[in-house]
């Protein structure tokens, strides 16, 4: 069929951009850790311009990826996806790069330790 041919050209050549751009495909690494009052994660993506690093909070997922430019085409690639925990402030996550490390910081709720309250009953 002339439809499947042209989906699987098209899928051909994006892989082919993706895989093509600085000799091959980047593999980051991704180090999660847990400090007093913070989850820490750690990406180390050589050879990828920090300028093309994008961190996206999407629902309860933390985004990773990378812009490509093709022409004047903006192509995203995922370099990883973490899940967030339901202990972090999602208003406060930030990143930073330090070196060729981005490090991003998703700090803990003030509720992190838990809620708690008495419940009064109305008794009629």
């Amino acid at each position: 069929m002339k439809v499947e041919r042209e989906v699987t050209k098209r899928l051909a050549e994006t892989a082919n951009i993706i895989n093509g751009i600085n000799g091959g495909t980047i593999f980051p690494t991704f180090k999660k850790s847990t400090e007093a009052d913070h989850y820490r994660l750690e990406v180390s993506a050589p050879s990828i311009d920090p300028e093309d690093i994008k961190v996206e909070v999407n629902g309860s997922d933390l985004l990773v990826y990378q812009n490509i430019h093709v022409n004047a085409y903006t192509l995203p690639n995922v370099l990883g996806k973490v899940k967030i925990s339901v202990d972090v402030e999602l208003e406060n996550i930030h990143a930073e790069f330090d070196d060729d490390l981005l490090i991003v910081i998703m700090p803990f709720s003030e509720m992190s330790g838990g809620f708690q309250k008495e419940i009064d009953i109305h008794r009629h």
